[in-house]
C-alpha cells in the first residue's frame, strides 16, 4: 500500500473508532439511567472490543444496593 493509501486507511479507521466511542458514551448514559431505576449504581464501566464477527460490548456495574421491585421509596 502506498503512503497515501495507508494514511487514508488510518483516517477511516480512526473516524470509525471515534464514532463508536461517541455511540458508546450515549449508550452508557442510557444504561446508567435504566439501572439507576433499580439500584444505587456506584460505578459503571462499558468497554467495546472488536471481534472476528463484530463487537463484544461488556458492561460492568457496581451497586451499593438493589431496590425492592414495586417499592417507590426506601421507607416502604
Amino acid at each position: 500500500m502506498s503512503n497515501v493509501s495507508e494514511r487514508i486507511a488510518r483516517m477511516i479507521e480512526n473516524d470509525g473508532n471515534g464514532e463508536i466511542k461517541r455511540t458508546m458514551r450515549v449508550a452508557q448514559s442510557d444504561v446508567m439511567a435504566l439501572l439507576s431505576e433499580y439500584m444505587d449504581v456506584t460505578k459503571l464501566d462499558v468497554t467495546v472490543d472488536k471481534s472476528a464477527d463484530g463487537y463484544d460490548v461488556n458492561i460492568t456495574a457496581k451497586a451499593a444496593r438493589i431496590y425492592s421491585i414495586g417499592h417507590t421509596s426506601d421507607n416502604e
